[in-house]
């Protein structure tokens, strides 16, 4: 099973390209959103030493015994502020700390994939290096990645035409309607540079072109 996670918002740019690897993959997946969950932080309690098993109670633990069952996995996560999103962090916090203790690893070489959502130029820098780190220490075998541009809050936060210190300034000039043609989605990427914007399905047969390449390393290792 191919496993995909969503640190993003609920029905957002991050779930949709998630969602397109996994489409990309085919065959057994399946598909958890962090949206809504309670994904508390690490608290470096070293209640995990002795089994590697994190002894918080919440959300997360239902979630990690899926990645110990997948085959492959697909992580996306967007950032808010210059790094990946907190609750992404808390996500791998929780797993790498815990299962890393007396060098046991089980993730290592298990083949993943990593996407990255920004809300400005779709570089997915700050996500791609938190990401790069996390997946290095698990001992994950990254077969690919994929960044895309997202959708800022405040598109509907009911401000943002008018906020001077909102996202949409950095993209539009201040007043500009919001309009569905002006909102980035996996399908709609840099929609504020006409003469440099993806066409309307390369995102998406990017991400698919990621899931099949997952697909290739989870079924090689069977």
């Amino acid at each position: 099973m191919i496993l995909g996670i969503s640190a993003g918002r609920k029905n957002r740019v991050t779930e949709s390209t998630v969602g397109a690897v996994l489409d990309g993959a085919g065959g057994d997946t399946e598909f958890v959103s962090l949206a809504g969950k309670l994904i508390r932080p690490c608290e470096a309690c070293n209640g995990c030493v002795d089994d590697n098993t994190c002894v918080l109670d919440d959300d997360f633990t239902a979630i990690e015994e899926l990645v110990h069952e997948c085959g492959g996995l697909v992580f996306g996560a967007p950032t808010y502020w210059a790094t990946m999103n907190s609750k992404g962090q808390a996500f791998w916090e929780r797993l790498s700390f815990s299962t890393r203790h007396n060098a046991l690893f089980p993730f290592s070489g298990t083949p993943a994939a990593m996407a990255a959502v920004d809300g400005k130029d779709g570089t997915g820098e700050y996500v791609l290096a938190d990401l790069k780190r996390y997946f290095a220490d698990a001992g994950l075998e990254t077969v690919g990645t994929i960044a895309v541009q997202g959708e800022y809050a405040c598109f509907t936060c009911g401000y943002g035409s008018e906020c001077a210190v909102g996202g949409l300034a950095g993209l539009y000039p201040l007043g500009t309607g919001i309009t569905d043609e002006i909102i980035p989605s996996l399908d709609n990427q840099k929609p504020h540079l006409e003469d440099d914007r993806r066409g309307p399905t390369s995102a998406r047969g990017e991400a698919h072109g990621l899931g099949g390449l997952l697909r290739q390393e989870v079924d090689a290792r069977r």
